[in-house]
């Protein structure tokens, strides 16, 4: 899996979190949300070692996954956008107010879906996505203009 770590906090009060792997990835991701600027929307990443830390803060939430540093920035960044959208449907209201953990029963299912998803599915690279169905189109606009030309040549034999 390429997202293996993933939290929802309120500054550093941990509201959700999913963990694919053991070990101290959740104290490392602690000791980032300790360190983040409290002001504005951002998108902001750091590496330890062979990951990379996405972290996006926006409506004043902290959305941060960790990835393996091959898997590149823009499924992980992504895969947060996904995850701001579901956390701020389900949960936007009572966010700002919500104990550490309150939502972590619920949301660390979605938390762990979403993640498979966007680790593992290639429909989930929507660029790569939209570049597969171009070049499937001009295969068939090219395909079909060989079509239209072996007709117009069958035409003039037959004639």
């Amino acid at each position: 899996m390429a997202i293996i770590y993933a939290v929802v906090a309120r500054g550093t009060t941990v509201l959700s979190e999913f963990s694919a792997v053991s070990g101290n990835t959740g104290v490392v991701a602690r000791r980032i949300l300790e360190k983040l600027p409290g002001d504005g929307d951002s998108r902001l990443c750091f590496s330890q070692d062979r990951f990379i830390f996405h972290i996006l803060v926006a409506d004043d939430l902290i959305f941060l996954c960790m990835a393996n540093d091959t898997f590149g920035r823009r499924i992980p960044f992504s895969y947060l956008e996904d995850i701001h959208m579901r956390f701020m449907k389900n949960y936007g209201r009572v966010a700002q107010y919500a104990p550490a953990y309150a939502m972590n029963d619920e949301f660390s299912r979605v938390l762990h879906q979403q993640m498979e998803f966007f680790s593992s599915n290639p429909s989930a690279d929507t660029l790569n996505r939209v570049r597969e169905e171009v070049n499937e189109v001009v295969a068939c606009g090219e395909q079909s203009a060989m079509e239209v030309e072996v007709l117009r040549k069958m035409k003039m034999v037959l004639s």
